[in-house]
């Protein structure tokens, strides 16, 4: 079970050659973990928060290749804050590959974005989603309708 803190859920996804995808996931893996940020960016002695722009680890990572091989999507979870700098260092080390991001904490519709870099480039790019609130209740599997309803609920029951 997870603490009080507040998290962000990350699905990050490639697009591009099968083989550069198979090694990806080969590549960014952690004992058990499917993605482990140490192996994008080394601490070397540095706090977590100041390389990676999260104060630990994500947690909770799920891996799912599709489209016969040409796509590549990691989800997973970290504490109170996007890593933006592990979403910079990827696109700029796997560059040949067409790279989004779309991220949400987990009280739907507040700080969500995404980011994208496109095959052939390393520049990242961000955008706003135009319906926040439905954007992250996709990020987080959450039905919009029935999270509606759960806080028409709550807000009568206070």
């Amino acid at each position: 079970m997870r603490n009080m803190a507040r998290y962000v859920r990350t699905k990050l996804n490639f697009e591009g050659d099968t083989e550069v995808l198979k090694g990806i996931t080969e590549e960014l893996k952690a004992d058990k973990e499917a993605i482990s940020f140490e192996k994008i960016i080394p601490l070397e002695g540095d706090a977590p928060e100041n390389k990676w722009g999260v104060v630990s680890d994500c947690e909770e990572t799920d891996v799912v290749l599709y489209r016969k091989g040409t796509a590549l999507e990691f989800s997973f979870d970290t504490v109170r804050k996007a890593p933006v700098p592990v979403y910079e260092k990827l696109a700029d080390k796997y560059s040949e590959l067409h790279m989004t991001v779309n991220y949400a904490y987990e009280e739907y519709g507040d700080d969500c974005g995404i980011y994208e870099s496109m095959a052939g480039s390393s520049e990242l790019v961000f955008s706003e989603p135009d319906d926040p609130f439905v954007f992250a209740c996709e990020i987080w599997d959450v039905d919009p309708d029935e999270e509606l309803n759960e806080r028409a609920i709550n807000f009568y029951e206070e």
